[in-house]
């Protein structure tokens, strides 16, 4: 077991402040004081907060987790590790070599080091494969289809618990092998942890952290600021400065952080001071070979509160470098390491190759360097680098064109500018763009929307019964900016009356629901004058009433209504 450790250059205490916000903008210790920025312009808008926490919350206090598969080529992994998927192992690999970890399944006495949902890949397995839980720990594998679990050897005598391939014998190879008695009803069990679920959690913790603005300067060996935060030439001397109590944010992508050759600490990441690297990979479209940088100035101490975000990679390869301190945070990548310098921190991906079986001295395992167990111990806050946007409120006040009072009923559409042309266009090859659902008019005949500024049309669709659409029926624009959103802006809808001749009137019919009593949309009725003498409604026969108008359908506000004669109508509901 090898440990690497750095000198540390200079620290500074912090009280623990949780949660951990980076502040907006780019911030470092005093002297680079003038480089920090503490806010916009006047009215400028707020950085939206990214609430984290811990990014590893629901590993169950494992060290290594994968939604898929892993194989373990050599060497060891400290700490307890949990595989989604199947397991494959080398000739000699070692698990829980410090800690079983924390979590014990119900009914057990011990806890569990190495938890596989999947099962044993002996296919994919050296020949002479055997991997040791250590530390007392209990293994579960989900799928012993293809496996015996032994707990007796050839003898009939008591012995450490063994796992091999169907058929086979105690001690054979492969074989998953336990420092302890464990039953085979314990080992084999399936669903202790849902990693489908977990993975769509840590992707989504991922795409938020790798919303986070950047707080942390580059410099160069002098501790200057790089002239050109974007460019670093290959092979420098990069350092940092943490600034205390807040998380620190530093981005880059992966060509950035391949042209690191020593990236040194000027202070000490802690549980108060906590670093996110977010490392953008799209420039490679996803896949990123990875030659890590010495890290000077922290060391597995530090390893805790420092965080390497690959919220976008799908495939990262180490091929060379130093030690990592930090958890590797990668839920959409296979990770292959074929480094043997060791990795200090969690390992969170989506799939794990910690040393191909092949290609490695003699032909065997390649060695990828020990998984030293530090879990991530911080919470995280940051200012998202996407200004939260400015909203108020559009509305309109529907109102009767001769009295002034509020009309109930009528609907309308609210629209935002969006294509570049004067005036509101629905239809066509680049409409404007429609802004939620239909509003209806209630008592007080107002319809808001609470938007972000620009420029709105209210459209009405349909005016209230015994009124007319106005034509057109378009009211705006409405301009809301940054001065007018706390007032918001409004715009007054008039409709006239539909004229009614003498000897005419209207008919309406409300569809309501029976228990909320709740205006009813898309209900079809039948209007029908009382026309053959005969009490009541017929619609059909030898002489049925008389069928008037076309069909109608309600709207938001449940009505269908119809300027008629004088006399005795029915509605009928045809659908409903």
């Amino acid at each position: 077991m090898r440990r690497r450790t750095h000198q540390i250059t200079r620290s500074a205490p912090a009280t623990r402040q949780i949660p951990l916000r980076a502040a907006a903008g780019l911030a470092g210790s005093g002297l680079l004081a003038a480089f920090v920025l503490v806010g916009g312009p006047a009215g400028a808008a707020a950085l939206a907060p990214v609430v984290i926490g811990n990014p590893v919350a629901g590993n169950n206090g494992f060290g290594v987790v994968t939604q898929e598969h892993a194989t373990f080529g050599s060497t060891e992994s400290e700490g307890p590790v949990a595989v989604g998927g199947n397991l494959a192992f080398g000739a000699n690999y070692n698990v829980a070599l410090n800690t079983p970890g924390t979590f014990t399944a119900t009914g057990d006495a011990r806890p569990t080091a190495l938890l596989v949902g999947g099962g044993i890949d002996y296919a994919g397995t050296s020949p002479s494969g055997v991997l040791q839980v250590l530390q007392n720990g209990y293994a579960k594998i989900g799928n012993t289809a293809a496996s015996d679990i032994l707990t007796r050897d050839q003898n009939g005598a008591s012995v450490n618990t063994e796992v091999v391939a169907k058929g086979a014998a105690y001690n054979s190879t492969p074989r998953v092998q336990l420092t302890t008695q464990q039953s085979a009803a314990s080992v084999a069990q399936s669903g202790l942890m849902d990693f489908t679920s977990l993975f769509s959690t840590y992707r989504d913790r991922a795409d938020s952290m790798a919303t986070c603005g950047a707080t942390v300067i580059l410099l160069d060996g002098n501790g200057d600021p790089l002239p050109d935060q974007s460019t670093i030439p290959t092979g420098s001397d990069i350092k940092i400065a943490l600034t205390q109590g807040q998380t620190n944010v530093l981005r880059l992508t992966g060509e950035q952080l391949d042209n690191i050759g020593t990236l040194t600490f000027l202070d000490e990441p802690s549980a108060d001071t906590p670093l996110l690297i977010d490392v953008d990979t799209t420039g490679t479209g996803g896949d990123f070979i990875w030659h890590t940088p010495t890290m000077a100035g922290v060391s597995g101490d530090q390893a805790p509160y420092i965080l390497w975000n690959f919220a976008d990679a799908t495939d990262i390869t180490i091929a060379d470098g130093d030690s990592v301190e930090g958890t590797i945070y990668a839920p959409r990548a296979e990770l292959t390491d074929l480094d043997p310098s060791n990795l200090e921190g969690d390992i969170i991906t989506r799939a794990l190759v910690a040393g191909p079986l092949s290609g490695g001295a003699g032909g065997g395992a390649v060695n990828a360097g020990e998984i030293h167990y530090f879990p991530f111990d911080a919470d995280l806050e940051c200012d998202s680098d996407t200004p939260t946007p400015v909203t108020g409120s559009v509305s309109v006040r529907k109102t009767d064109a001769d009295t002034g009072d509020p009309l109930q009923g009528a609907e309308f559409q609210l629209w935002r500018e969006s294509n570049g042309t004067d005036g509101l266009q629905t239809s066509g090859t680049d409409p404007d763009t429609k802004v939620g659902d239909p509003c209806v008019t209630g008592a007080a005949g107002t319809c808001a929307e609470t938007v972000e500024t620009g420029t709105y049309y209210w459209q009405e669709t349909a005016a209230p019964d015994g009124y007319d659409l106005p034509d057109p029926a378009v009211f705006g624009p409405l301009v809301l900016t940054d001065g007018n959103v706390d007032a918001g802006v409004s715009v007054t809808a008039q409709d006239t009356k539909t004229p009614v001749v003498p000897g005419e009137g209207r008919v309406r019919v409300r569809k309501v629901d029976a228990d909320s009593s709740a205006p009813l949309r898309g209900a079809e009725f039948q209007l029908w004058r009382e026309s053959n003498g005969t009490a009541g409604l017929q619609t059909g026969g030898t002489n049925p009433d008389t069928k008037v108008g076309d069909r109608c359908v309600t709207g938001l506000a449940g009505t269908c209504g119809q300027t008629v004669p004088t006399g005795t109508y029915y509605w009928q509901e045809t659908a409903a």
